[in-house]
């Protein structure tokens, strides 16, 4: 069973963070590529990104994710009980993040504001799907 967690959250990682990425980088971009240069330091024109923490951000969101889902995989319904458990976990780990970016660093911008505080539940819901039908598939639950 350890080795389908792991295989599970693997497949997690990668599908998730690629629907991140497509957020961030593809429908958003223009407006993060254009505001993040507001607040990060710029070194020639680039701006400075410490890859080691946005790494480990995205691995602790993920296994935040597969935890939240994995706590109802022997329900009634693991399908809805996941995609709200990990709703409510992107509200607290993007949204959350948005808002207090917002009110702390001078120049973050309302419009990514409000593209955190959505995409948090919408990315959180998306996880939970994902992972509950990635489980049923693995013969989770």
């Amino acid at each position: 069973m350890i080795l389908k967690y792991a295989l599970l959250w693997v497949v997690s990682f990668l599908g998730i963070s690629a629907v991140d990425a497509l957020w961030h980088f593809g429908l958003w971009g223009r407006i993060y590529r254009a505001d993040i240069r507001k607040v990060a330091a710029i070194v020639d024109g680039k701006p400075v990104l410490h890859n080691a923490s946005g790494l480990l951000a995205q691995v602790l969101v993920i296994t935040a994710f597969v935890v939240l889902a994995s706590l109802h995989f022997n329900s009634e319904t693991p399908v809805l009980k996941a995609v709200v458990a990990c709703a409510m976990g992107g509200v607290l780990g993007i949204s959350v993040y948005g808002l207090v970016n917002h009110w702390l660093i001078r120049d973050w911008s309302p419009a990514m504001t409000v593209l955190e505080v959505v995409w948090g539940p919408v990315i959180g819901a998306l996880a939970g799907a994902f992972i509950a039908w990635a489980a049923k598939l693995l013969r989770m639950y």
